[in-house]
């Protein structure tokens, strides 16, 4: 599904590849909007997971320490993504890391 979605949109393929190979002479702002882009998205998601903390949903930890572990899985699924054309391996991974990250925040 994300492997097909990225494969699919010539937007978010583009985005990605800029992302992690910006041409020189735009690097240093394509960082600092990749930069600003996470940071935003950062915010929305540890509000998120404080919400669901608070409402006892998931185990209590950090609003921050859940967030950066959620990046986490992010992160490394973007890197497959960036760096791989194996469909079955992103699978395996992000199905992995999702176990494993459930398992530690929910509530069984």
């Amino acid at each position: 599904m994300i492997f097909d979605l990225f494969q699919q949109s010539k937007q978010l393929k583009f985005w990605l590849r800029m992302s992690f190979f910006p041409p020189l002479h735009l690097a240093t702002a394509i960082n600092e909007e990749v930069i600003d882009t996470k940071k935003k998205i950062q915010t929305v998601l540890e509000s998120k997971f404080q919400d669901w903390i608070d409402a006892k949903a998931i185990m209590k930890d950090t609003a921050f320490i859940t967030t950066l572990a959620f990046l986490g899985i992010v992160d490394s699924i973007m890197l497959e993504l960036a760096y791989g054309n194996n469909e079955k391996r992103l699978n395996g991974k992000l199905n992995a890391s999702w176990t494993v990250f459930w398992r530690g925040i929910s509530q069984l």
